[in-house]
């Protein structure tokens, strides 16, 4: 789309093509924080669409006879907030998932069918309720209901100490602190020990809550080709190479959105990378649980270069909020100093429960039935989507589904919703400027029996058949 105030390109007096120029009255603000709020609010409202090239600074800057810094500044403070990425060497573009709405949840109000949201099937609470009553029993009260150390009590880190044993990690109980859920272990990692402006490199499809705490923390995230075996391992080197890189993140496990699951050759070659460019790796494990291979995570080979986040929303429940920063000797204080800033300390009660049960042959039982109803759900998908390209994967939680070209995951998405099937595009979980794949990720927890699992393949499928023969179901 090419358009000015008045809808049509222009020409500045240097022979410049322009498609965009920002249209605002003069404010007591600073021109680059106009310059800014016009960029934005042309983005919401759909005037520039994802993919959309920007005119060069100094295109711009002539045309409205102002310093190239000032319209320098105002891209600045856009890349920082998500919404347009500058490529070297190719110009300066809208971010696909810029104007996309962050907030994965459904209202559970409406009457839809859940395949967008990633849920740790509910199925199962009638197990973990029962392991309740025995939990509670068992709480040394006196030492729960009072302030905790900001990183927790050893007694509970002692437990997650062992616990992570089992994935191949050896952090002693000093070198892990306990958080309030994933997503507070992430704003603690990144608050502590990065600053705004730091680059972190990610797939080019990646998770959302880190794409939008980025977003709000100005690091600037940095996509590489994502593969279905993972992180393109050449394109990774040439990024460092180009670019002014801090850190990186993964999921090695099950990622999200795509399923992939690196191989350990490829987690070794990571790991040889990370420590030849001195990267700080962020490695999120909240599937690991799902894999029935002996992977080793990749702070196993560089553990003095890497933060190991283990979750447990989807392998036990979110109600309790308990997640473990595994992290090198280095950088616990600066950690600990974060959780004291941000959240003061995760809560000991639910700290016990969690610490409880995985202490216990409770957890291993919970593991084992979710894993078995997942590897039944994921053959249904396989039955039922059997025409189309799903990425290969027997026990996750969730699917990802390659679209014919011919048709649009962002109108699938929507068609679904119409239809009563909640699903997300890959558009959502996008970094790069131009997304190479058209494809769809299905919850295959988010439904709450098979029964209703099935329901919304079904629909799905109708919605794509639909699609192919260029019909709206919604007509």
């Amino acid at each position: 789309m090419q358009y000015n105030k008045e809808g049509v390109s222009m020409i500045d007096n240097y022979g410049n093509h322009i498609t965009w120029i920002p249209d605002f009255e003069e404010k007591k603000e600073p021109i680059y924080i106009s310059i800014a709020h016009c960029l934005e609010e042309d983005i919401k409202t759909g005037k520039l669409e994802g993919g959309f090239k920007l005119p060069p600074q100094r295109v711009i800057a002539n045309y409205l006879g102002i310093n190239h810094s000032t319209v320098t500044r105002a891209y600045k403070l856009c890349e920082a907030k998500g919404l347009i990425k500058g490529v070297i060497g190719k110009g300066t573009f809208v971010h696909f998932h810029a104007g996309i709405p962050q907030n994965l949840l459904t209202d559970y109000n409406l009457n839809i069918i859940e395949m967008g949201m990633v849920l740790p099937l509910y199925e199962v609470n009638d197990i973990i309720e029962s392991s309740l009553k025995d939990v509670y029993q068992n709480i040394d009260y006196n030492s729960i209901l009072r302030y905790a150390p900001p990183e927790g009590h050893i007694k509970h880190r002692y437990i997650a100490s062992k616990w992570l044993s089992r994935f191949y990690l050896d952090f002693p109980p000093e070198q892990i602190i306990i958080t309030a859920g994933t997503q507070n272990a992430l704003s603690v990692i990144l608050v502590s020990l990065f600053d705004k402006g730091d680059r972190i490199i990610v797939d080019e499809y990646t998770y959302t809550g880190f794409i939008s705490l980025s977003k709000l923390l100005g690091i600037i995230l940095v996509p590489v080709k994502t593969n279905e075996d993972g992180i393109d391992i050449d394109e990774l080197k040439i990024t460092l190479k180009r670019e002014s890189i801090k850190g990186i993140y993964l999921i090695p496990d099950c990622h999200n959105p795509t399923t992939a699951i690196l191989s350990n050759e490829k987690r070794r070659l990571i790991a040889q990378i990370i420590e030849n460019n001195n990267l700080l790796l962020i490695e999120d494990s909240p599937f690991s649980f799902t894999i029935q291979s002996n992977f080793k995570p990749i702070s196993h080979y560089v553990p003095d270069n890497s933060i190991y986040i283990a979750g447990t929303s989807k392998s036990i429940n979110p109600t309790f909020r308990i997640s473990y920063i595994a992290s090198p000797q280095k950088y616990v204080r600066q950690l600990n100093h974060g959780v004291n800033n941000l959240t003061w300390m995760a809560s000991p009660l639910n700290a016990e429960i969690i610490s409880q049960l995985l202490n216990s042959l409770k957890y291993d039982e919970l593991i084992k039935v979710k894993v078995s109803k997942m590897k039944e759900r994921n053959l249904l998908v396989d039955d039922i989507l059997n025409d189309y390209h799903l990425i290969p994967n027997q026990t996750s939680l969730f699917r990802y589904l390659i679209l014919p070209e011919s048709i649009s995951d962002k109108n699938i998405e929507l068609t679904c919703l119409e239809k009563g099937v909640q699903i997300f595009s890959s558009k959502r979980f996008s970094i790069s400027t131009h997304p190479n794949q058209n494809a769809v990720r299905l919850s295959i927890s988010g439904p709450k029996d098979i029964k209703e699992l099935r329901k919304g393949l079904s629909i799905i499928k109708e919605v794509i058949k639909l699609a192919e023969a260029g019909i709206n179901p919604i007509i």
